[in-house]
């Protein structure tokens, strides 16, 4: 979604309503997660303890999360991601499966999308490269443009409602870190609840998965008044999200699997695996 480097900006206006706000009307998509959550029948009684650790107390478990994710220097994982999305009227676009490599220090994060249908073959955020700039490889061009490397600013989408989140805001640190916050403000707190709900088998892996529901009246600055939080049985990782709007439609799904930390990921890792533009600073 980057042009080699510079663009009008009628270009880059299509190119970011085709990345984050024309999704619900193309096939560039893996396939749908379920949209229901099934409860497990038989829960196991080895992650029954873990799950009277967490009723014992949701918010400081969350904590616990949040540091061990924030300790975690690099990773690999499967990410599925579903937002509502449009400029004027919002619509929930479809599911998309995404192979995301993540790396705390420098802040890097790539995202590669191997479905044949999928608008694009790759992006790549990393500090202090390419001007600080998301670079992204297309697989099907914006009319009458033909597919290319394009650089936007990676807080763009976020910023014109394109997005739920600039790239900046990936990985399993941030998504536990957001839910937190709103325990942290002490008014907030007092009108919220936060429950464990069992365990589930979370789609689309059906993996036993720890359920935490948090609820709060509608609150300014919070789109959302229902969030559901999900972590892995086995490794006590976050394993997805649910945010609900004030109606009860959906506003964002997202899900973390295969999460792998034995990796070790450098530089050549957070590139584009072709046309990578090495030069775009100095050609500004």
């Amino acid at each position: 979604m980057c042009e080699s480097h510079a663009f009008r900006k009628t270009g880059l206006t299509a190119v970011v309503v085709c990345l984050f706000g024309g999704l619900a009307g193309t096939g560039g998509c893996a396939t749908v997660v379920a949209e229901k959550v099934q409860s497990t029948q038989q829960p196991t009684t080895r992650y029954a303890a873990e799950g009277e650790r967490i009723h014992a107390d949701p918010v400081a478990y969350l904590r616990r999360i949040y540091q061990e994710c924030d300790a975690l220097e690099q990773y690999r994982l499967t990410f599925y991601r579903q937002e509502r999305v449009g400029a004027l009227v919002q619509t929930l676009a479809p599911m998309e499966q995404i192979d995301a490599l993540f790396r705390k220090t420098p802040f890097s994060v790539k995202f590669v999308w191997n479905a044949p249908d999928a608008d694009y073959f790759e992006s790549v955020y990393a500090e202090g490269q390419n001007d600080n700039k998301l670079v992204i490889r297309e697989r099907k061009g914006v009319f009458p443009f033909p597919p290319q490397v394009r650089v936007i600013d990676p807080a763009l989408p976020a910023k014109i409602g394109k997005a739920r989140n600039s790239i900046t805001d990936f990985g399993l640190a941030r998504v536990a870190r957001r839910t937190l916050l709103p325990f942290e403000d002490p008014a907030l707190a007092k009108v919220m609840t936060i429950r464990y709900a069992g365990l589930v088998d979370l789609d689309p892996a059906a993996r036993p998965s720890h359920h935490l529901r948090i609820e709060r009246p509608p609150t300014p600055g919070y789109a959302y008044t229902r969030q559901d939080f999900y972590i892995d049985a086995e490794t006590l990782l976050p394993a997805g999200t649910d945010l609900w709007l004030k109606n009860g439609d959906l506003g964002a799904r997202y899900r973390y699997v295969d999460i792998r930390t034995d990796v070790q990921l450098t530089d050549r890792d957070f590139r584009l695996s072709k046309d990578h533009p090495d030069k775009i600073a100095a050609e500004k």
